[in-house]
């Protein structure tokens, strides 16, 4: 899904979809003919009236004085009915989840289609170049409150409210039509998942806006939604006591076929990272920032590829010339200000990097190398080298060098004159005479913007350093599942999951420390040493960035690089953290089962 392009669609083919539909499939319960119904709900768009009147696989509802009579279907779990219906003359809906103990009501209010700025820059302030519409995708507003069902059961004030009490946790689903993915729950407003099952493109950590509502200790209600992918909803009610779920899945399928069913899934709770909030903090005040407000259907919702929208490769390369920053201080896509000190240990070094004659985490995989390789260092200052390949001359170059643990050397440098501006950074292990080395450049295997990246296992030769005849630096899984938190700045944090074998997601706090917007990249991980990692990924589909880091945790921290375009040139940036960790979650075992 990360990759697939789909379709937006058009209003006309979105409506006729939905009204052949009709009602959900799946629903297995039916009110009682003739019963009667009042919602009474808060919120600035909800209804001044809603009322019901059940028929048989039919309802009559009244909204704000428009009546009509519509199909209905509705599931009921334990003591929680779940009631999903079209609005009359309308595509829109409305799916209610009625707590039938106290008549507490969350009413999820659903319509298709919205209109995005694409080349608008959030943080910049860039206005954006056009607009366009997504008529595929769905929209919701939430509105609490209660039912009446003309009873004389009196209100005892017990409503649904929004929490942080599911934030943290990361749960395995089975559906049971065979749906299987891992989710995590990093943030009050978004959850990541990982698909599973042999799926082309599975695997990949996705990111996705969520609503969390907590209806008790047991039931809990989450929904996700896919902006920027399909535009689909899933609407469950999580039972924590039998650990499974019932729910809504809405919307259109990469095909551009409508789903508008009931399903359900197992849950085996994966494990729970902890949530930086202060302890009195249950997330029931959850407010819009200003920007937001006041508009119906608002939400935090990131959409990297509108805000970045492709160029040429030609377009790419042409803008750079006049507004290239290498590591001169500019600032990356991260504002750092804990970086690794800057090493002058390498000046007055010369060895050479032979990495071996295989190309690593490349798309598409280009081949051995044919021919002898290696690059040869002379390191003249503390930030000038200069260097060679074979059956080349001595070139100069900046370079920025962290000693990221004892001997272990990580620098970067461009190759002034590479028509793709490639930039090289080197992992060099002066103690065991081990390198990695790692290359990027401007365009990747389907981008002609984005960083493309390989990777080179080998080792250095160094003075009388005799390196390993086979051993080498290696990808790893020993981070999946980790959880850390970074400190980049005073006001820059975030939290990293690492879902997957090839892939993470990281989230920015909010004011009030709880987890916020979530985004993800594919990407690897490789062990350099007993607790020390590199840990790369490319912002695809996002800023088309490449990170490139050293975590070392025994000294809870990172450094490295960051490499790629902005809106007018391209940067070479460090960057570096203080990490905390938060936790692991136990998932490395799904991943196994799809080797």
């Amino acid at each position: 899904m990360f990759f697939t392009e789909f379709d937006p669609l058009t209003e006309e083919a979105v409506r006729a979809a939905v009204l052949e539909k009709g009602k959900a499939d799946g629903g297995l319960y039916e009110l009682p003919e003739g019963k009667k119904m009042c919602a009474y709900l808060t919120g600035e768009f909800a209804p001044k009236e809603l009322s019901y009147e059940f028929g048989k696989d039919e309802l009559t509802v009244t909204v704000d004085g428009k009546t009509g009579t519509v199909p209905y279907s509705a599931r009921k779990w334990k003591e929680i009915v779940m009631i999903s219906h079209l609005l009359p003359d309308s595509t829109g809906m409305f799916h209610l989840v009625l707590d039938t103990r106290t008549n507490a009501l969350t009413v999820f209010e659903t319509w298709f289609g919205i209109t995005v700025p694409v080349g608008h820059n959030m943080f910049t302030g860039k206005e954006p170049d056009y607009y366009r519409d997504i008529p595929r995708e769905v929209q919701r507003e939430i509105y609490f409150g209660r039912a009446d069902f003309g009873d004389g059961k009196e209100d005892d004030g017990t409503r649904h409210t929004f929490t942080n009490r599911l934030e943290g946790r990361g749960f395995y689903w089975k559906f049971y039509n065979g749906y299987e993915f891992l989710s995590f729950s990093p943030a009050v407003n978004y959850c990541t998942i990982v698909e599973l099952g042999k799926r082309e493109m599975g695997g990949i950590t996705m990111a996705d806006p969520s609503d969390y509502i907590r209806i008790d200790d047991e039931l809990y209600i989450f929904a996700r939604w896919e902006p920027e992918y399909s535009g689909k909803m899933w609407l469950e009610i999580i039972d924590l006591f039998e650990m499974k779920t019932c729910g809504i899945e809405l919307g259109f399928e990469e095909d551009n076929s409508f789903t508008w069913r009931f399903s359900g899934a197992e849950l085996t709770m994966t494990g729970v990272i902890a949530h930086m909030e202060m302890i009195s903090d249950n997330g029931e005040n959850r407010t819009l920032p200003p920007f937001l407000q006041g508009k119906k259907g608002a939400r935090y919702v990131y959409r990297p590829k509108d805000m970045h929208p492709p160029i040429s490769h030609e377009e790419a390369v042409r803008k750079i010339p006049a507004n290239l920053h290498v590591l001169d201080n500019c600032d990356g896509i991260m504002d750092s200000g804990h970086n690794f000190p800057l090493s002058d240990k390498l000046v007055g070094k010369t060895f050479r990097v032979k990495p071996d004659q295989e190309k690593y985490a490349a798309a598409p995989w280009s081949g051995a190398l044919k021919e002898p390789f290696w690059y040869e260092y002379e390191f003249l200052s503390a930030d000038r080298l200069r260097y060679r390949l074979p059956g080349t001359d001595w070139q100069e170059e900046v370079y920025n060098c962290f000693e990221t643990d004892k001997d272990l050397f990580f620098f970067t440098h461009m190759l002034t004159g590479d028509p793709n501006f490639k930039a090289i950074s080197q992992i060099v292990d002066l103690s065991n005479g081990l390198a990695t080395t790692v290359t990027v450049e401007v365009g990747n295997w389907h981008s002609g913007w984005e960083s493309g990246s390989g990777v080179y296992f080998g080792t250095v030769e160094y003075g009388d350093l005799k390196p390993p005849f086979t051993r080498r630096h290696h990808f790893t899984d020993e981070l999946v599942g980790c959880c850390f938190c970074w400190n980049y700045t005073d006001t820059m944090n975030s939290i990293h999951m690492y879902s997957a074998p090839e892939s993470y997601s990281w989230t920015i706090f909010q004011a009030d420390n709880a987890g916020g917007v979530s985004w993800s990249s594919p990407g690897y991980y490789i062990k350099l040493r007993e607790n020390v990692y590199l840990l790369q990924w490319i912002e695809e589909n996002c800023n088309g960035n490449q990170g490139l880091v050293i975590i070392n945790r025994k000294l809870q921290h990172d450094g490295g690089f960051f490499y790629g375009m902005y809106e007018d040139g391209l940067k070479l940036s460090i960057t570096g953290a203080f990490m905390r960790e938060l936790g692991k979650l136990d998932i490395k075992k799904y991943f196994e089962k799809d080797m």
